[in-house]
């Protein structure tokens, strides 16, 4: 997605202060038990708030299981433009040094649409040459992540040590759902719309371990729960999201439905949503074997992992979620240190997660948890007049 730039009629913008945790748990030289190593982390190109994808991957690498990482190509939820050459390039090297860290790579083939190539020879072939690449450089995947049961089927024929994994986008609401296809797949995301509700997840993992099988939980989804726009809007990441702007402003219609709620501050709509706060992940994460940190596209990827890592995080959780909405209100502070116990204790986030009722509980956890960024100017009036100008409003 584009991001549209701010620009204040005051004193500039400041990062909010932060302060960081030790990390729970420690094993010898202060480095993670191996049971906290099941983070995955998303391979992006060039550099997020002076960070490469290395050197965080390096400073991380103790808390990580996996790398996932898409191949300039290979459609997967999210078009790659510029280069394909040196794109590969570049992320040939940082995967062999992924590799020396010993962190498994997991190829992404997650796009919801394939277009007219879907179950044929031609994108078996197309799928086998990437394969075959990565093979060539010693870099053959241990995983691949699909929302494709020909593309699983096909993996296993062209390397049965490789794990097939279900995609969160297939959104594997039931045990059910994962019976179906536990014959073309090895491990599964939980479905993120249901994945807070600690009895569901319990049953998942239940299932997992009496068939074989693993389960995986994304924990930053900063997505609506059960967003009635979300294949349309994956369908448009996989193809041409940006090109497609210009039509849909022309009709009147949004991309994203989760922005437009943003906009409109429908803030306990946010709050209803999929993500876990770092200071809870504790609670989700003996029944799952992996948690996927989503930062190919995060605006801060350092913030994510140190607050995930560490299980804590004093600042504005909006950062911490992808999308991260921060760039439509710079001035929208949600203060994660000001959530209540009942939320953390599971009485909010996972009784309610399924059902909502609209009890009130989100709308006073937002009357103590929803401010004005602290380090910011004392601006409390401003309008978005355009898409790429934030104005404050005269007095």
């Amino acid at each position: 997605m584009n991001k549209p730039t701010f620009k204040l009629k005051s004193a500039p913008l400041a990062a909010p202060k932060l302060k960081w945790h030790a990390p729970a748990q420690s094993g010898k030289n202060g480095l993670p038990q191996e049971k906290s190593r099941k983070f995955a982390f998303g391979y992006y190109f060039g550099k997020r708030n002076g960070f490469t994808f290395r050197a965080l991957a390096e400073q991380y690498a103790p808390y990580l299981k996996e790398i996932y990482f898409p191949w300039p190509g290979l459609l997967s939820a999210r078009e790659l433009e510029e280069d394909v050459a040196s794109l590969r390039e570049k992320l040939v090297d940082d995967l062999k040094f992924c590799r020396s860290k010993g962190l498994a790579l997991d190829l992404l083939a997650n796009a919801t649409c394939y277009g007219d190539k879907s179950f044929t020879a031609a994108q078996r072939e197309e799928y086998y040459g990437y394969l075959k690449d990565l093979a060539s450089h010693g870099l053959l995947p241990e995983i691949v992540t699909t929302t494709s049961p020909f593309l699983a089927k096909i993996t296993k024929k062209f390397d049965a040590s490789i794990e097939r994994r279900a995609s969160v986008n297939m959104r594997l609401n039931s045990t059910l759902a994962m019976e179906y296809i536990s014959n073309e797949f090895d491990s599964f995301y939980i479905c993120r719309d249901i994945q807070r509700d600690l009895p569901t997840l319990k049953l998942f993992s239940e299932w997992g371990k009496k068939n074989g099988k693993s389960i995986c939980m994304l924990a930053n989804s900063g997505c609506l729960r059960y967003c009635p726009w979300q294949t349309f809007h994956e369908t448009l990441l996989a193809h041409d999201f940006r090109h497609a702007q210009p039509e849909l402003k022309k009709v009147g219609l949004k991309s994203t439905l989760c922005m437009e709620v943003f906009i409109n501050k429908q803030y306990e709509e946010l709050l209803r949503g999929s993500w876990i706060r770092p200071e809870d992940l504790h609670r989700y994460e003996p029944y799952v074997s992996v948690i996927k940190l989503s930062t190919r596209e995060a605006d801060r990827p350092d913030l994510i992992l140190k607050a995930y890592t560490s299980g804590s995080f004093d600042g504005n959780l909006f950062l911490l979620l992808d999308p991260c909405f921060t760039f439509l209100s710079p001035l929208t502070f949600l203060d994660n240190k000001a959530f209540p116990k009942e939320w953390s204790e599971g009485k909010i986030a996972g009784l309610c997660a399924n059902d909502c009722t609209h009890c009130g509980k989100c709308a006073e956890v937002l009357k103590r948890a929803l401010k004005r960024d602290p380090d910011l100017p004392d601006i409390t009036q401003y309008s978005l007049s355009t898409p790429k100008t934030l104005k404050v409003k005269k007095r």
